[in-house]
């Protein structure tokens, strides 16, 4: 089903591709870049423009931006195979190689759920957090299922010690923070780097010791092995050569692409399986 939200990313990717000469875009099928919508609409099409336009040049084809209008629609869409490329959780991503997908690379940062809360709350250990308000982006997000497991590691169990409440995106869940509506909010340290500088000064740090994979870019197995190859060498120029994909990755704070290893995919096999379960609890 499409939804309003996808369209306007689907016609801002176009009106680029239009302006690169129509008849290129009509030649050949768009590829389908698929982003888990852990941001809003218009900042995932503003961050993601550089990779978007990058790959068009390189691989003489329209790439349109797609995403869902929340983390569940989009991981069923991504396991359907609606799209023919990705950049998704690392949660998702291992889910999504089970269902054809070409792991490709994960960006260098490491993801680190953390908790953000007023310097004014009180708030300065993990125990501080019993009987508070935590917001969050979705409960299926990477930060969320890493900062539930973390909260049950210390005997803090949701519903009975703490209460969750979903927000539209991480920037949404911080600004409550700010303003006092929540209590605490799980995010990770990209999205925090990318909110206003007016609301990330209202908000401090409260650490987890959680750290795994960061973000991942999968191929569909579909498009075939040269074109696979072709999107794996396009974007490994854009992370090492290209100015475009330098300034990329100095923005977003993501450092690069890494191969995603055996031992990536062995240490999300604990959040996968906490996923699959709160994913059947949502049906």
């Amino acid at each position: 089903m499409v939804n309003y939200r996808r369209r306007a990313i689907v016609l801002a990717g176009t009106s680029v591709l239009l302006l690169a000469g129509v008849a290129t875009a009509h030649a050949v099928e768009p590829l389908k870049l698929g982003i888990m919508p852990f941001n809003s609409t218009l900042a995932l099409i503003k961050t993601h423009a550089p990779i978007r336009d990058y790959l068009q040049a390189k691989l003489g084809r329209p790439v349109e931006i797609y995403t869902s209008a929340d983390y569940f629609t989009f991981i069923n869409e991504s396991l359907a195979g609606r799209f023919d490329l990705l950049i998704t959780g690392p949660h998702f991503g291992v889910m999504s190689i089970d269902k054809a997908y070409v792991p490709l690379f994960r960006y260098r940062a490491v993801l680190e759920p953390l908790f953000v809360v007023r310097p004014q709350s009180g708030i300065k250990t993990v125990a501080d957090l019993r009987g508070k308000k935590i917001g969050l982006s979705s409960r299926l997000s990477m930060s969320s299922i890493g900062g539930v497991r973390w909260l049950q590691d210390h005997g803090l169990h949701v519903g009975r010690d703490y209460q969750l409440s979903e927000r539209t995106t991480h920037g949404a869940a911080v600004a409550a923070v700010a303003v006092g509506e929540l209590d605490a909010a799980l995010t990770t340290h990209t999205p925090l780097k990318q909110i206003p500088e007016d609301v990330r000064t209202k908000v401090t740090i409260l650490p987890t010791e959680i750290k795994v994979p960061h973000l991942m870019t999968l191929v569909h197995a579909r498009l075939g092995k040269r074109d696979v190859e072709a999107i794996r060498v396009a974007l490994k120029i854009f992370s090492d050569a290209s100015p475009e994909g330098r300034a990329f990755f100095e923005q977003t704070g993501y450092l690069g692409y890494e191969e995603i290893s055996a031992a990536d995919l062995r240490a999300l096999k604990p959040y996968v399986e906490l996923t699959r379960k709160m994913m059947a609890h949502n049906e």
